[in-house]
């Protein structure tokens, strides 16, 4: 069994770093492009800084890989759990900017945190072969 696991053909570390990134931009787009400067529009780049960091510690301390990709799946699960509120947002028809950020960190957390999920099956799975 292949020793890493890849998401998207990206190992852990990198998509993290990718997926920290991508929340930034978003959180930096909504609060320039369109118009909703408030402070609240900058949330998931409050979600994607750490994300971005812990992804870049995972790379340069891969012998700790174990321990900063357990964060990362922590706030994995808060962004998708943070874009929860989109769906409150769906249900009454409100198709605002705010409604479509969260609903990109509910996609976005979600299928990060499925990553993460995988990963860990697929390294905890490895480790039993090699024991074995």
């Amino acid at each position: 069994m292949d020793s890493e696991f890849k998401f998207l053909n990206q190992s852990m570390p990198r998509l993290t770093i990718i997926v920290g990134s991508l929340l930034i931009l978003e959180g930096i787009m909504f609060y320039f492009i369109t118009g909703m400067t408030s402070f609240t529009a900058l949330i998931p780049s409050f979600f994607g800084l750490p994300l971005a960091i812990v992804g870049y510690m995972a790379q340069i301390q891969p012998e700790k890989n174990h321990f900063w990709m357990h964060i990362a799946v922590s706030f994995g699960l808060l962004t998708f759990l943070g874009g929860g509120m989109a769906i409150k947002g769906v249900i009454d028809s409100d198709f605002s900017a705010s409604t479509m950020a969260q609903l990109i960190m509910l996609t976005v957390g979600g299928i990060y945190t499925y990553s993460c999920v995988q990963s860990f099956i697929h390294t905890r799975k490895s480790r039993d072969s090699q024991s074995a």
